[in-house]
């Protein structure tokens, strides 16, 4: 069986990449909000002393939000009243279908209690936006209309619930196709579009302010020698560097170089190139692993090895997280485990995102030797996929996603691993329906 690409935006992923911080830049305010559907389109109130936080497992207004206690540990998800189904089921008559359906976005709370921010209208046959970031200042979320024409960018503000819309321009001489949309770091004050490489010809990174205007066009072809853009990058917390990775395939069209990994300033200077953490790979950053460090994926140019790393951002010396995972399921260090694409160190050992075949995915840990063991989630049905949202706030659990295997969400939870715990914070068992998405609280390092 083939193992599902990784999506580079996906996160963190999620991708696959899963979770990243970002770019900080100035610029202008946003223009032409509106109040989105079934959203008040006020502001909200700010909290006193007598307000209420929601209670575990209800809803709440937006008015309610204890904005001094939202951070870590926070999640910001994605809700649709259809049922998850598996591919090929249909629902019961007169049940709700994702495409006839509002979806809501709520901010959820440690505890599960839950605060409707804004809704979304029924997507009918086109595709829902995107949940993409949420700003490094908590107050903002983007979302990517990846299917409109031309592409757009959705903001929501968490503290009124109003969308909106920033079109971009995605006539640029790469011919790629947009990539990610994400918001700079530290504040969240301009966002990053991206395009992946097409061909010879390089991916391309540009920053835009909050209403689509141009601010800076990367320099992308060369970096420094090291190759062309692939798409794929990582900011730091308080948006001065990012790391950007090459394409690097090794072919007629893009020779290959030991350098997949570019160390820039957020003018686009060069700083340096980073060492290969594997031989003859092509390597991508994940997350940060540290504030100094990140977390990179690297993958065999000639079959489906790869492989976790510790990648310091000074150029020292990469240090293995996982051993040489094969790709294979007949893997005797891995038993099923055919790559691990994000890690979380939490007290209790370092849990690992981990994909198997036909398309599922499910939560591992890290033995002494580097290898993996499977994790059962307690309340996960285990012929559904996991997905790590990140960690608690305290960084003793860890929040996910349960999702039918090729197929939809269901539900959001959070585990503790040390009481091999799990508590539902929102879908099935709590309100019904389905979690399409979530992101946690912006990683402060």
């Amino acid at each position: 069986m083939n193992r599902r690409a990784r999506r580079p935006f996906g996160r963190r992923q999620v991708a696959a990449l899963a979770l990243a911080a970002m770019l900080g830049a100035a610029c202008s305010s946003p223009t032409g909000s509106n109040p989105p559907p079934n959203a008040s389109g006020s502001s909200a109130t700010a909290p006193t002393a007598t307000t209420l936080a929601a209670a575990a497992g209800s809803d709440a207004p937006i008015g309610a939000v204890p904005w001094p206690q939202v951070g870590p540990g926070w999640t910001i998800a994605v809700w649709s009243p259809a049922v998850g189904l598996r591919i090929g089921e249909q629902p019961a008559p007169g049940q709700p279908t994702y495409a006839n359906s509002p979806t809501n976005l709520y901010l959820v709370d440690p505890a599960g209690g839950r605060y409707l921010i804004t809704s979304f209208s029924p997507p009918g046959d086109t595709a829902s936006p995107e949940l993409v970031d949420w700003s490094g200042d908590g107050g903002q979320a983007l979302f990517l209309a990846a299917y409109s024409t031309p592409p757009t960018a959705i903001l929501v503000d968490l503290h009124t619930g109003a969308q909106t819309t920033v079109p971009f321009d995605n006539a640029d001489s790469s011919g790629g196709a947009t990539m990610g949309v994400r918001f700079t770091r530290p504040d969240g004050k301009a966002i990053l579009v991206s395009t992946g490489f097409n061909g010879s010809t390089p991916g391309t990174l540009r920053r835009v302010d909050l209403a689509g205007h141009p601010q800076l066009t990367y320099p992308t072809a060369q970096l420094g020698g090291a190759g062309q853009f692939s798409g794929n990058y990582l900011e730091t917390a308080d948006g001065t560097q990012l790391v950007l990775t090459t394409a690097n395939l090794g072919n007629e069209l893009v020779p290959r170089t030991d350098n997949s990994l570019v160390v820039v300033r957020n003018d686009g200077s060069i700083v340096r190139p980073l060492p290969a953490p594997m031989a003859a790979a092509r390597c991508s950053p994940v997350r940060w692993w540290s504030a100094t460090v990140v977390l990179a994926h690297c993958t065999s140019f000639t079959s489906s090895a790869n492989q976790l790393w510790e990648v310091p951002l000074d150029g020292g010396a990469p240090a293995m997280l996982t051993a040489v995972n094969s790709g294979q399921e007949n893997d005797p260090g891995f038993g099923g485990d055919l790559g691990d694409v994000d890690a979380w160190q939490l007290p209790s050992g370092v849990f690992l995102q981990s994909e198997g075949a036909c398309g599922s995915s499910f939560l591992s840990r890290l033995t002494a030797d580097g290898h993996t063991t499977r994790v059962a989630v307690p309340g996960v049905d285990t012929r559904h996929s996991v997905w790590v949202v990140g960690a608690s706030g305290d960084n003793t659990k860890l929040v996910v996603r349960a999702t039918m295997n090729c197929g939809p969400g269901t539900a959001l939870l959070a585990y503790d691993p040390t009481a091999n715990t799990s508590t539902v914070l929102l879908g099935p068992q709590v309100n019904g329906g389905s979690v399409v998405a979530a992101l946690p609280y912006p990683p402060q390092k």
